[in-house]
Order: C-alpha cells, then structure tokens, then sequence
C-alpha cells in the first residue's frame, strides 16, 4: 500500500463515527421497541401510530434482512460479495425475495405465507393507501383493538402484531445462531 493510500484509510478510519453504526440486530430490537409501546397504549390514536411504525419496522426487517443475505459474505480471493444461501432459504419460507437482475443492490420483499402476507397488506395500506383503522371491540384494552371498521370483521392488532414478532424472533435467530 502506498503512503498516500495510508493516508486516506487512516482519514476514513478518523473520520468514521463507528457509535453512529447500529447493532446488527436493530431491526430485531425496534420492532420489540414498538411491540413493547403498543401492549400497553389505550389511546387508539397513539396505539394506531405505534402500530403502523411496528408494521413499518417489522417490513424493514424482512427487507433489510433478505438484502444483508445477499451481501453477507465477501470472497477472500476476489474481494466479491457471496450469498448467504442458508440465509435466503430460511427468509424464503416466509417471504418472497426477489433481487433486480438489473440492480443487483435492490432487493424487494412480499408477504408469502399467511401472517406474512397480512403483515405486508397492513402495512402497505398504512404506509400507501390511508391510515390504519382501529376499532374498539370491548374494554380491555389494547388487547380489544381490531384493524378494521366493520364491526365483526376486525382482526385483533395485538395478537397478529405479537405472531410476527415471534416470526422475527425465530427468522432472526435461525439466520444467526
């Protein structure tokens, strides 16, 4: 390595604040932040934000998750990222993962078995068509709140919010232990 080049990794390296880097298991710990928040919020304004930010932290899990997959590894003798193959196979018994042929760096992530695919179709309405409807179905709550507004045909937030997070409990630990 040359002086110069010296130099400039030894910029880069000053230069780098490595705390502003999350853990790599952020994505595991925000959506058990906004779990935590909504299994005990009564106000069904503040409970339907910390929803859609659990539904938007639990999508991003997925999708950071299947993008990491494809990077996960570096060749020594070529320096080029390999495929964790193990990884992707294990994301691909609960989501769709589809990489641009075009873009290799973009990887896109759809909802395949049932809880996922409510996952994503909560989440996509919230995020693209309107907020989230929230019901009131009795008087405990937040266990009585229900997406949904037609009365008898709500889905109860808490239980299908607490089934993904044990997906992304085992995902994650599948992929990494």
């Amino acid at each position: 390595m040359s002086k110069s080049s010296t130099f400039e990794l030894d910029d880069w390296l000053d230069r780098w604040d490595f705390q502003a880097v999350a853990d790599f298991d952020d994505k595991l710990k925000e959506c058990e932040f906004f779990f935590d928040l909504i299994s005990s919020e009564t106000n069904r304004n503040r409970f339907r934000w910390l929803v859609s930010a659990f539904l938007n932290a639990a999508y991003s899990f997925f999708e950071s998750t299947a993008l990491t997959a494809y990077f996960r590894f570096t060749a020594p003798e070529t320096g080029e990222s390999v495929e964790d193959h193990e990884g992707l196979a294990i994301l691909r018994n609960h989501v769709k993962v589809i990489q641009d042929a075009k873009n290799p760096k973009f990887v896109k992530t759809a909802g395949l078995t049932p809880l996922t695919k409510q996952l994503y179709e909560f989440r996509k309405k919230s995020t693209h068509h309107y907020p989230l409807s929230i019901m009131v179905t009795g008087e405990a709550l937040p266990e009585n709140f229900h997406f949904g507004d037609m009365r008898g045909e709500g889905v109860p937030v808490i239980p299908l919010c607490r089934d993904v997070l044990e997906l992304i409990r085992a995902v994650y630990a599948e992929i990494n232990d």
